[in-house]
């Protein structure tokens, strides 16, 4: 019998789509959630025979889906090339280019939408006994915050499917630390401060298959092709003098977006930041008899590879 004990390590691929050797030292990052989800195509046979019967389907193409969500968190000393953020691997899979600042004292690593040099990654899910990969693997994420919790990243990755083998569990070291919660969030939309409990923002990447007769898999990894980032909010109603949300919304008014810095300590803070966010849908709410407006919005580019901002510093 074995237990649901899961660890996932992660490792930048030198040739995309050859799997890379996993140890202990590419994990750390706490993965709620985890979860390997096979998807092989199976080929039926509608032979011409004497019968009703069915000849045995054939399987195909073969993929594999990995899916967990962590904390946003930083460290607990300086940002170096060998001490980033543990979301360093994944957000860069996801389509984001990293920047690390190392100004004595002042060090961050922000993270920008990039539409080249995206690495791919060998992913593995260490169950109990059980060693479950993927490869060539890129993916998207989604960002989640509710006042007084954590800030959650939630990621969804596709890559070439590798047989699970037998194997021990590896033991990476994770922080001791505790992640930054969201309070004192300094939320600001354009000039205005709304009063909300939660957030969403989807980077709404579209993964396209690299289909490869010479991969075992029939894959040879997935290209991010494009991406919409697009989220949602929970505000208070406001007089229309204070925040016209519906006039905004008609008018195509933008505004900058602002999270954070959230957390106290340095090195274990991120902000989240955006140029311009635009109303597409205003529909009317109701929290303990508080009108809301709930709102959708899109974020959109400024001058390209711009609609969003995660820095930790």
């Amino acid at each position: 019998m074995l237990t649901k004990r899961r660890v996932v390590v992660a490792k930048i691929e030198t040739v995309e789509g050859t799997p890379e050797a996993l140890v202990a030292g590419d994990g750390g990052i706490i993965a709620i959630d985890a979860k390997w989800t096979p998807d092989i195509k199976m080929l039926s046979r509608a032979a011409a025979i004497p019968t009703l019967s069915k000849l045995q389907d054939i399987p195909g193409l073969a993929l594999s889906r990995i899916q967990f969500k962590t904390e946003l968190m930083g460290r607990t000393a300086a940002f170096a090339a060998g001490n980033l953020p543990y979301v360093s691997p994944f957000l860069r899979a996801c389509g984001f280019a990293e920047t690390l600042v190392t100004t004595p004292s002042a060090e961050t690593v922000t993270y920008a939408p990039a539409s080249t040099g995206l690495p791919s990654l060998t992913i593995g899910l260490y169950s109990d006994g059980v060693i479950k990969k993927i490869a060539g693997a890129r993916g998207t994420v989604k960002f989640t915050g509710n006042v007084g919790e954590q800030i959650w990243a939630e990621f969804d990755f596709l890559g070439a499917y590798i047989a699970p083998v037998a194997g021990a569990m590896l033991s990476p070291t994770f922080p001791s630390h505790l992640p930054p919660r969201l309070t004192g969030a300094n939320f600001t939309v354009g000039a205005f401060s709304p009063t909300l409990k939660s957030f969403e923002i989807d980077m709404g990447n579209k993964l396209a298959p690299r289909e490869n007769m010479n991969s075992a898999s029939g894959y040879k990894s997935f290209m991010l092709s494009d991406r919409d980032p697009r989220g949602k909010f929970d505000p208070e109603m406001e007089a229309i003098a204070t925040h016209d949300w519906y006039g905004r919304w008609l008018a195509g008014t933008s505004g900058a977006l602002n999270i954070g810095a959230i957390g106290s300590a340095q090195y274990n803070k991120v902000q989240i930041t955006a140029p311009k966010l635009a109303y597409v849908k205003v529909a009317e709410g109701d929290r303990e008899g508080i009108e809301l407006a709930n709102t959708d919005f899109q974020l959109a580019m400024n001058t390209g590879d711009d609609e969003i901002s995660i820095e930790f510093l």
